[in-house]
């Protein structure tokens, strides 16, 4: 009996392929989230400990054009602020639409997995049954065979 072959063996490979590109694209932007997260949150510390040190200042020193300038570096890391939690948000988005990809292609690289799986089974079973046909065929000419002989020797 021939061994077993899939059909479809070359197109589960490329769904396999697709889907560690999709898994790379996915770690890819997992680390780009996690470096927007820590951009945001030292932009969050510099804005605290700026507005501590700014608190400290203005009871020590009160000066108009630095209370000017700090009011508008402390506006300034505060859009920063805002602007790096929105990439966040907009990374996250994106990593929900790759996490999708992902579980589509996961499904339709199962489909054919199942598939492959059923028809090794399936295989297994005739190749099984053609092996058990062999055997019988082999014990039955034995047996004849030893009919004769013995027949032989009555005679």
């Amino acid at each position: 009996m021939k061994r077993f072959r899939f059909r479809l063996e070359s197109i589960l490979d490329i769904r396999n392929r697709a889907e560690e590109e999709i898994k790379k694209e996915l770690a890819k932007k997992n680390g780009e989230i996690i470096a927007a997260r820590r951009r945001h949150e030292g932009m969050c510390r510099a804005l605290e400990s700026f507005f501590a040190e700014e608190k400290e200042h203005r009871l020590r020193v009160l000066d108009l054009m630095a209370l000017r300038l700090s009011v508008s570096y402390h506006q300034q890391l505060k859009s920063d602020a805002e602007e790096a939690l929105r990439a966040v948000q907009q990374l996250g988005k994106e990593k929900d639409a790759i996490r999708q990809r992902l579980a589509q292609a996961r499904k339709e690289t199962r489909v054919l997995e199942i598939l492959k799986e059923k028809r090794l089974s399936e295989w297994k079973k005739e190749y099984k049954a053609e092996e058990q046909k062999f055997v019988d065929d082999v014990s039955q000419k034995g047996y004849i065979r030893r009919i004769r002989t013995a027949s032989r020797a009555d005679a």
